[in-house]
């Protein structure tokens, strides 16, 4: 008897070379000249507060930016700070620096977005994983500023296959949908390169300290450690930006988080709560002073 069976489904391959991905990296746009000079500032442990606000007023986008942040209703001053050296006071030098890191960023994720990818979507939720990064930082008395900057950029790989190979980027991103998996597993059956690498590389080419792109390097695969790292930091807040569903995508869903990671920060069902009520409320004050321009298509 015959016995008719449907034809195995097969994974499709797309070629992606590391050595045009690499040249892709190399080629990408340096970082403004006042938020190099920002974080300069920043690793010195006595620079005068006149020397940021100097330095800020260079780029009068980003001085708005850190006045709208600082009169908004988050910290209880609206219409009262009228200049920058003001706003650093009221905001504080690590906020500052992150705040102005993610406005920098915020113009390089549209310069660089393809197709593929839904950018405001891309951008709401790295701002809303930053948040989460910074926040369960603040928990373990770990670097906030370089958690806050981790999260932001974890998923930059994403965005430079959007950029250069917008066409390969749609394919991965339609697979993954059809077979009901996670991106960075589609990716991965389909090309072999993972995006945290990728990220890694982009954040290497920016200047970005080791700490920051071992962490994006490993966010979906945090290391086994009896120690908290900045990797389990970003897993754990990539999973909690994807579990308050800020980004608006009708596919949202929330990736495996890794055991390890989970038991090592601690976070019993009452923190994470609570966790979760800040996340919220910062990542609306931030996308509202943050918020990019429409998308064009």
């Amino acid at each position: 008897m015959n016995v008719l069976q449907a034809p195995a489904l097969r994974t499709p391959s797309i070629a992606l070379d590391r050595e045009a991905l690499a040249s892709d990296v190399s080629s990408l746009p340096s970082l403004p000249t006042v938020v190099v000079q920002l974080q300069s500032l920043m690793q010195q442990s006595e620079a005068p507060l006149d020397s940021f606000a100097n330095t800020l007023q260079l780029d009068q986008a980003l001085s708005v930016k850190v006045l709208q942040l600082a009169n908004s209703p988050f910290y209880g001053l609206c219409n009262r700070i009228g200049t920058v050296r003001d706003a650093i006071n009221v905001l504080g030098l690590r906020q500052l620096g992150t705040l102005v890191l993610a406005a920098a960023l915020t113009v390089q994720f549209e310069k660089l977005h393809g197709k593929a990818l839904h950018i405001e979507a891309f951008w709401r939720h790295s701002i809303c994983c930053a948040v989460a990064a910074r926040q369960i930082a603040r928990l373990h008395g770990m670097n906030e500023p370089a958690a806050f900057t981790a999260g932001l950029l974890h998923d930059v790989g994403r965005l430079l296959v959007d950029s250069r190979h917008p066409e390969e980027a749609a394919a991965i991103l339609a697979w993954a949908e059809s077979q009901d998996i996670a991106y960075c597993e589609a990716e991965l059956a389909l090309t072999g390169i993972a995006h945290a690498e990728l990220g890694q590389w982009v954040c290497q080419h920016w200047h970005f300290a080791p700490e920051i792109t071992e962490a994006i390097a490993g966010h979906h695969q945090p290391a086994a450690s009896t120690m908290v790292s900045l990797a389990d930091v970003v897993h754990v807040a990539d999973a909690l930006a994807h579990a308050l569903d800020l980004a608006g995508l009708d596919s949202e869903a929330v990736p495996a988080v890794d055991r390890g990671a989970w038991l090592r920060l601690a976070l019993t069902e009452q923190r994470t709560t609570v966790l979760l009520r800040g996340i919220e409320e910062e990542f609306q004050q931030l996308q509202a002073v943050l918020r990019p321009g429409k998308e064009t298509t």
